[in-house]
C-alpha cells in the first residue's frame, strides 16, 4: 500500500451494512475544498472555499446536471488543525446506501482518489500529528468490545505509553552523551561515568521495560478478549448456560438431545474482558455410528475445545456418571487448557456433597480443580461462576486493575512487546560491553540499537511494509 500525500483521497466514514438516519462521506487533502465547490450549493450560495474552519453549513449536493442528489450538511477543516493535517471536507447525508455512494461516486469523478482502508489515519501519522502508538490505538479504539478496552485504548491515544517509551529514549540518549564526548574526543575527555553508575542507570531502565513487558498479558485480553468453549454431554444444560451468561436467547433451547448441531459463538462482558463464548454440540462414545450430520457437529465440538483457551466443562449432577463424561475429561485433560468445572442442576438433588464427591472421584478429577455448582434453569450460582471465570482468566497476572481515567500504562499490541523485549536485550549488551571494559562505539552501538527498537514502536524509526500491515487492519474511511 502506497500513500500519497499529494492527491485527495474520499471514503464512507459510516458503517456501509443496513440503514441509519445519518451517513458521513469523508474527503481530505490539497483539492478537497475544491471538489466540495463543485457539488455542494449552499443555502446561502456561498461556496465551501468562503467558509470559515470548523463550520457546518445547511445546503444540497447537485449532480453534473445539476438535479439535486441529497440536502445535507457539509463540515468544514482547514489544514493544519484537522485530524490529518490536510483540508477536510465532511458530507453529512441521508444514510441510505444509494445516496452515499452517489455523493462518494461524485467526488471521485471530480478527481477524489477512493481512500485505502485506515489512509486519513496513516496521513494523520505520516503528517507528524500522531505516532503509531496512537495510530495503533485508533483502530483498537473503534474495535473494543468493553468499556475497559476502550478505555485502555484511549489511554494510548492521548499519549501515555508514547510519553514513557520517549522517556525512555531521553535517558538512553543522556548516556549515549557521555560515551560520544569519549569517542570524539579522546585525548581531552575522561569518561566521569563509573561502571556501577552506568549499570544502575542502565538497569533502571530495563526495569521500566520489565513493567511495560509485564502488563502484556492483561493488554492482550483486554485487546482481543478470551475464547471459551463450553462442552458436555447432551442435554446438561450448554445452550441454556449460553443463554444465562448473555442474560438473552441466543440459543435454542430443548429437552431433546442433541438440538445444538453447529457451533454458535457470541461475545459478553465479563468485569471488562470481553469473552466469546462457544456452545458446542454434545459430545457422546457413540458418535462414530451415529449419523453424518451428528458426526460432523461433534468434530466441529472437538475443534472448538482446541481453539478455546479456556473449557467450561459442563456436566448434570442430577443423573448418574456415563461414559461421554469420562470420555470428555479425558479430551479436556489432553488438550491441556484451563477449565472450569461445573455441576448444573443442582436444584434436582438433595446432598450435593455426597454427588459431588462421587462424580470426581469417578471421572478422575484431581482435588485441586476449580468447580462450580449452578442451576441454569434458576440462575442460582451463575455469579460465582463468573467470578471463578475471571479468577481463572486474570491468575497468570501479578494484579489486573480495571483501566479507568488513571494513568494506567498498559502494552495491548505484540509489535510493542516483542520490541520492547529486544530493547532490553540490547541494553543487557550494552552492560556486558561496559564490563568487559570493551571500546566506547560498542557500548554506543548497543545503546543505538536500543533507540532504534523504541523509535520502532513510536514510528520514527517505521519500515513501509510494517506500516502497510498495521493500517490494512482498519475499516476503510478512518
Amino acid at each position: 500500500m502506497f500513500t500519497y500525500l499529494n492527491d485527495t483521497i474520499v471514503a464512507i466514514s459510516t458503517p456501509l451494512t443496513g440503514k441509519s438516519g445519518i451517513g458521513i462521506v469523508r474527503m481530505s487533502g490539497p483539492d478537497a475544498i475544491n471538489i466540495a465547490d463543485k457539488i455542494f450549493v449552499s443555502k446561502d450560495n456561498k461556496k465551501v472555499s468562503e467558509f470559515n474552519s470548523f463550520t457546518i453549513h445547511y445546503g444540497w449536493i447537485i449532480d453534473k446536471n445539476n438535479n439535486v442528489v441529497d440536502e445535507v450538511l457539509v463540515s468544514v477543516m482547514l489544514e493544519p488543525k484537522t485530524y490529518t493535517r490536510e483540508n477536510i471536507v465532511e458530507i453529512s447525508c441521508h444514510g441510505g446506501q444509494v445516496i452515499l455512494k452517489k455523493i462518494l461516486n461524485l467526488c471521485i469523478e471530480y478527481g477524489a482518489r477512493l481512500a485505502e482502508p485506515g489512509e486519513f489515519t496513516k496521513r494523520a501519522f505520516l503528517n507528524g500529528r500522531i505516532d503509531l502508538i496512537q495510530a495503533e490505538a485508533v483502530c483498537d479504539l473503534i474495535n473494543s468490545k468493553t468499556e475497559q478496552s476502550a478505555n485502555v485504548s484511549l489511554h494510548q491515544l492521548k499519549g501515555l505509553l508514547s510519553t514513557k517509551i520517549n522517556s525512555m529514549k531521553t535517558k538512553i540518549v543522556d548516556l549515549i552523551s557521555h560515551f560520544e564526548a569519549e569517542i570524539n574526543f579522546p585525548d581531552d575527555y575522561t569518561l566521569e561515568l563509573s561502571l556501577n553508575q552506568f549499570i544502575d542507570q542502565v538497569n533502571i531502565l530495563i526495569a521500566e521495560i520489565d513493567k511495560l513487558i509485564n502488563t502484556a498479558i492483561k493488554g492482550k485480553i483486554y485487546r482481543e478478549g478470551i475464547k471459551l468453549a463450553i462442552v458436555g454431554k447432551p442435554n446438561v444444560g450448554k445452550s441454556s448456560l449460553l443463554n444465562c451468561l448473555l442474560a438473552e436467547e441466543r440459543a435454542i433451547v430443548s429437552s431433546y438431545p442433541g438440538t445444538t448441531r453447529d457451533v454458535i459463538t457470541e461475545t459478553f462482558n465479563l468485569k471488562g474482558i470481553p469473552v466469546t463464548i462457544m456452545d458446542t454440540a454434545g459430545i457422546t462414545s457413540h458418535y462414530m455410528d451415529s449419523n453424518k450430520i451428528e458426526n460432523i457437529a461433534i468434530e466441529k465440538s472437538k475443534n472448538a475445545i482446541n481453539e478455546a483457551e479456556i473449557i467450561i466443562f459442563l456436566c448434570d449432577i442430577s443423573s448418574d456418571i456415563s461414559n461421554d463424561d469420562k470420555i470428555i475429561a479425558d479430551l479436556v485433560y489432553k488438550s491441556g487448557k484451563k477449565f472450569l468445572l461445573v455441576f448444573n442442576k443442582i436444584d434436582l438433588i438433595k446432598n450435593i456433597s455426597d454427588c459431588l464427591q462421587k462424580y470426581i472421584s469417578a471421572i478422575q478429577i484431581e482435588k485441586n480443580i476449580e468447580y462450580c455448582n449452578v442451576s441454569v434453569l434458576n440462575n442460582i450460582g451463575i455469579d460465582n461462576l463468573k467470578d471463578t471465570l475471571y479468577k481463572i482468566i486474570t491468575e497468570d497476572t501479578n494484579s489486573f486493575p480495571t483501566p479507568d481515567v488513571t494513568d494506567t500504562v498498559i502494552i495491548t499490541n505484540l509489535r510493542h512487546e516483542l520490541l520492547l523485549k529486544e530493547c532490553k536485550k540490547n541494553l543487557e549488551q550494552s552492560i556486558i560491553a561496559m564490563k568487559n571494559n570493551e571500546s566506547a562505539e560498542f557500548i554506543v552501538f548497543y545503546l543505538n540499537r536500543a533507540i532504534n527498537n523504541l523509535g520502532e514502536i513510536t514510528g520514527e524509526v517505521s519500515v513501509e511494509d510494517i506500516l502497510d500491515k498495521i493500517f490494512s487492519n482498519f475499516c476503510i474511511g478512518k
